[in-house]
Order: C-alpha cells, then structure tokens, then sequence
C-alpha cells in the first residue's frame, strides 16, 4: 500500500515538473523555429509559438521575398506527425520544407495569404485555408527539369490525403490589367491522391479590372466522384511538357447553375445549370449524360449587339428564344463500341436537331487515346464508324426564318423559298465529287425547304469508315456521299 501511495506521489511530482518546464522547452522551441526559418535572410516571422501537448505550431506575420512576395498573417498546425527535430531546424511547409518530405497534420489553418506579383505574374490571395485529416506521404523530388513546379505538385497531389479542405475568399488577379477571378468558398470532402469524394465552389465570379460588375457570375459548382488520377499522372511524368496530353477527369456527377454576370445581363441571356453525369454499370461499361438546362436570349434595348438580336427575333416573329441540349451515350469496352444515344438541341415548338452515331471496333490504341487525351493517336486505331445520324425537325423555325429573310429583302416568303429550294438543287460543292447520289442527297434537301417536316441525314459506310481514313474526306475530288454512305430523306 504504502509502494502505490510513494509511485503517485512520484508520478504526481514528476508531471508537475513537466509542467513547470514546458513553458521553458516551448520557448526555446520557438525561438530556434524562429530562428532557422530567418537565417537565410530572405523570411521574416513575426511571432512563433508551439504547443508541445497539443503538438502545435503557430507562425504570425509570415513574409518571404524569396518565394514570389508570399505572405501569410496566420499559420497554424496542430495534431502535428511533422519530427521535432525538423521544426527545431525551422523545417516547415512554409519555410524550409523540402520536397518530397512527410507531413502529418489534424488540422492546418492559414489566414490572409497572399502570393505572387501583380506586375509580372499575377497575385493569389486567400482570406482562409483550412485542412482537416492532412498525411501528405513521402514522394519522389528528384527532378530539375524545366517544369520542376508542375511536376512536383503533381506528385505532391498524388501522395496527399485530405479528411475536409476549406478555402474562403480566393482571388487570383491576372497580371497588367487587374482583371480577376474570384471564388467565396471552396469545400472538399475526403480527398486522396486525386480522387474526390466531392467538392463544391460557390460564388464564382470574373472580372475585368478593378471596380467593375462581375462579366461573368457562378452561383455555385457541385462535383460527385471526381477522380484526376490520370492527369496528375501524366503531370508527375519527368517527360510532361505543356502541349503533352494530360488524360480526362472522371467525374460521377456535376452540376453548375445560377450563371449570370454583365456578359449575360448585355445579351438579355439566362442558363439554368448545365449537368455531368457517369454511370458505371460495370468496369467496362458506363452510361453518360450531359445537359444544359434553361437557356432563354431576350435581348434588351441597352446596347447595338443586343439590339439587332431583338429586332431578328422580332423579325421571326419571337420575343425570346429558348433552347435545350441532351446528350447521351455508352461506352462498351466489352463490346469494343461507343454508341451516343441522343444529342440533341431543342427549341420548343420551333425545331429539334437529334445526333445519334456508333463507334465500332475500338481497340487498345483507340482507347489510350480517349483516356490520355490525345486525338492524334485515334490515327492509329483500326476502330470505325459503322452509323451515324442527323435528324432535323422542324417546328416553325424553317417557316418563321423565310419569312423573316423575305422582311429584309424586300421579297414574298413564297418567293424566297422558291429561290432556296433551286439553288440547293443545283449546288456543286467545291472538292467534292458530283455523282447521282449526290444529287439525290440534294433533292431530299431542297424538299425539305419546300415542305418543311423532318429532314433525316442517314450515313451507313459499308464496310465502316476507319477513322485512320477520315482525312480522305476533305481531300480535293473525295466522293464523301460514297465514303459515308450518306443518304437523306425528308418526310412530313
């Protein structure tokens, strides 16, 4: 009993000693962190204090001639995994930190940073950063090319891991004329090495020198199941340069909406949102979708542009213009095909233009190339098309345009349409080949006008067209009716 009682005692004594000399190592902590980040005579810090039970670090008033003018009124780790004996050398992300090293953090908090020149480079300025959950893993810095900064953030992205970011207060302005691009809030919810869980950006907006209304506004940006991993691939590559292909982002969906700004209100135009989405049914088979949703033009009487969009409509006999667009398709890597469902532009009760087309034998080469993004390697798949179509159909608009152009010209609607419909019969393109078909392709045009209706375009190759044989198309005396075995109808 009495050997508990004297360990207490013990344990009780020797934590008051720690105590009583914390405040002693805490101080000779922050005057060597001081210390260190200021011995290269080109970062001055204001203010440093650590917190050894909390395992915290603050730095106030942080100013670096050396890094591009970076300034930071605040900044503060807790929960630090980061060695003593690195912070005791000064080595912190903000002074000293080498690339390629460890760092682990509950909570990282920076307030009023500011970096960049405005005169040269341009400024970026955040009122608040915070990151919840941070382990920035150890990666490869051994790099000195040309584009050493890109590489190494790439590769830095790649090896981070993020419970929650925040940023609060973004602008970034372009260098000479001031013009800005500003974001109010940033949240990202568990990243890792690329991938988002999701992120979202409210209030986005662009400006064109200071003072001025916004020219463009973004109420708010929302993503579900990113994944970047393929770009910051390509960008941690030694080899990356800026024309080299970077890949696509994957994303599960997205959604923008509220745009607005001095460009859309000196138009009279409005959107709604425009819609991403991804289906993966399985992992060679995905579903996507994109839309754009409540686009309306109602041109004001405020400027010449806006004013000569109204008087065409007027001429057409609308007050404003409404549009839609629908797009959707398959990617089957199984079945080695792409198939775009339905595209289409919509006007109600004026016209409706619907793109469908099928993509067959898509080998690894075609695939490569939709994933890394390089078109010019398409060229080198053996992958073609096997059908695509185009139907136009008309509501009014074939009907109000004639009579509108008829307005202008001083002619009977009647007359105009007469007129259209001979000259599409005797077009003959330039650098294309004039056969039957051809011409046959051009009646069905020229009814169309005529007699409005539905104007449906057919092309069926037979075999399909290798996409290595798209330049024939353009080349002088290609017969491109022939080649994409094109026909065309026209119904009511």
């Amino acid at each position: 009993m009495k050997k508990g009682i004297i360990a207490a005692i013990a344990v009780i004594a020797l934590v008051g000693v720690v105590a009583a000399a914390a405040p002693l190592v805490e101080g000779f902590a922050a005057s060597r962190i001081k210390a260190e980040i200021e011995r290269d005579g080109t970062t001055a810090v204001g203010q440093v204090e650590v917190g050894l039970l909390a395992r915290r670090v603050t730095l106030a008033d942080i100013k670096s001639s050396h890094a591009a003018g970076l300034s930071v009124g605040r900044w503060e780790a807790s929960g630090l995994g980061w060695p003593l004996a690195e912070l005791l050398q000064g080595r912190t992300p903000l002074a000293g930190f080498h690339w390629g090293s460890p760092l682990q953090a509950d909570r990282v908090e920076l307030q009023q940073v500011r970096f960049g020149d405005r005169g040269t480079t341009g400024t970026w300025s955040v009122e608040k950063l915070v990151l919840e959950g941070l382990d920035l893993a150890r990666f490869d810095a051994s790099e000195d090319g040309p584009y050493r900064g890109v590489v190494l953030l790439a590769r830095a992205m790649g090896a981070l891991s993020v419970r929650r970011f925040e940023q609060i207060g973004t602008v970034f302005t372009l260098p000479g004329g001031g013009d800005t691009f500003g974001v109010s809030k940033i949240d990202v919810d568990r990243y890792e090495g690329g991938q988002m869980a999701s992120a979202a950006a409210l209030g986005i907006e662009a400006t064109a020198g200071e003072g001025r209304a916004p020219q463009y506004r973004l109420a708010n940006i929302d993503v579900r199941g990113l994944d970047a991993r393929r770009i910051l691939a390509a960008l941690s590559s030694p080899d990356w340069y800026p024309e080299a292909p970077i890949g696509r982002i994957m994303v599960e969906r997205a959604v923008a909406a509220g745009f607005g700004g001095e460009m859309f209100t000196r138009y009279g135009a409005s959107l709604g949102s425009v819609t991403i989405e991804t289906l993966r049914e399985s992992d060679k088979v995905s579903r996507s979708r994109m839309r754009i949703d409540g686009f309306v033009l109602a041109p004001p009487l405020r400027n010449m542009e806006a004013l000569k969009l109204r008087v065409a409509l007027q001429a057409m006999g609308l007050r404003e213009l409404k549009l839609g667009f629908d797009c959707a398709g398959i990617e089957d890597r199984g079945q080695a095909e792409i198939t775009i469902d339905r595209c289409a532009l919509s006007a109600p009760d004026l016209a409706e233009i619907n793109f469908t087309a099928r993509v067959v034998g898509a080998d690894e080469a075609f695939w490569l190339a939709v994933d890394d993004g390089d078109t010019a390697a398409i060229y080198d798949s053996k992958a073609a098309l096997a059908s695509a179509r185009l139907v136009l159909a008309d509501g009014s608009l074939l009907d109000r345009g004639l009579k509108a152009f008829a307005a202008t010209t001083g002619q009977t609607a009647p007359a105009v349409r007469a007129n259209l419909a001979r000259d599409i019969r005797r077009f003959q393109p330039a650098g294309l080949l004039i056969t039957q078909s051809l011409t046959q392709l051009l009646e069905a045009v020229a009814r169309f006008v005529e007699k409005g209706g539905t104007l449906t375009f057919d092309a069926r190759p037979e075999p399909p067209l290798a996409l290595d044989r798209i330049d024939y198309l353009t080349s002088p005396g290609a017969d491109l009716v022939d080649a994409l075995g094109l026909t065309a109808t026209q119904s009511r």
